[in-house]
């Protein structure tokens, strides 16, 4: 069983078992630096089907590893204080 079928096995199960499901989302990290990924990425963003964030990794001087996160999607609204 491969990792589709598996989770809309799961779904159906839950349906059946009287609970709702209202979606399912992937958590985890994809490598965006080809231009196809990007492309990608970017249609999905259109169709407001990903959230969350594009980090790009650099070097300073080939030891010290920093990074810039660029959001995706629809972001949480800023919480009230």
């Amino acid at each position: 069983m491969n990792v589709k079928e598996e989770v809309l096995s799961v779904i159906d199960a839950l349906k059946k078992a009287g609970f709702n499901p209202v979606d399912a989302v992937f958590e985890g990290a994809v490598g965006v630096k080809e231009d196809t990924v990007l492309e990608w990425v970017a249609k999905l963003d259109e169709k407001q089907l990903v959230s969350g964030v594009i980090r790009v990794i650099y070097t300073t001087d080939g030891k010290n590893i920093r990074f810039v996160e660029i959001p995706v999607g629809q972001q949480a609204p800023p919480e009230e204080k």
